[in-house]
């Protein structure tokens, strides 16, 4: 992955498979040791890639989210991440933003994640996109690796005035009652 070809502002878009190669090189480069291989990201991808944004400079990945919706109507940002070159300005809020649309799209009523206690960008990022803890978890991927569990509430817009009960004049043919 190549996004070193000059300073560029980031299209965000859907993925595509073909995104995965690229979004595998920044797992890695972001997360590790934890990071999801490329055959689980395939996976995802089969599932809930339809839900899934990534941030493209030059033609190249320069951030991803990776989200998911379940049958409980719950979303979750199953990994959020971006290159260091376009870290602080805006992409992961961008990212994130772009994600949570993406489930109330899919009628999640809410979304969760999680995060390492001590990554206070990330913390407070989530916080301040309106993220809440909801608990933590001292082992969630293994020995010595605990995470928080934050979740946003989405707030669903009402869709117009409400149906027009049976005693509603507008069911009056001329707006009055037959004699």
């Amino acid at each position: 992955m190549d996004i070193s070809k000059g300073p560029g502002e980031p299209v965000f878009r859907a993925a595509r498979l073909a995104d995965l190669d690229d979004i595998a090189q920044l797992e890695r480069e972001h997360f590790g040791d934890l990071c999801y291989q490329y055959v689980v990201l395939r996976q995802l991808f089969d599932l809930h890639g339809s839900e899934w944004v990534v941030a493209e400079v030059g033609g190249s990945v320069c951030g991803y989210a990776l989200v998911g919706v379940g049958t409980r109507r719950r979303g979750w940002v199953i990994g959020l991440a971006v290159a260091p070159k376009y870290r602080h300005r805006g992409v992961g809020r961008a990212l994130l933003e772009r994600a949570v649309s993406s489930c109330r799209s899919a009628l999640a009523d809410s979304v969760y994640l999680t995060v390492r206690p001590t990554d206070q960008r990330a913390v407070n990022l989530y916080k301040t996109s309106g993220f809440r803890w909801a608990g933590h978890e001292g082992r969630y991927f293994g020995d010595g690796e605990p995470r928080d569990v934050l979740v946003h509430s989405i707030e669903r817009q009402p869709l117009g005035a409400p149906f027009p009960g049976p005693d509603d004049k507008r069911w009056l043919k001329g707006g009055r009652a037959p004699d």
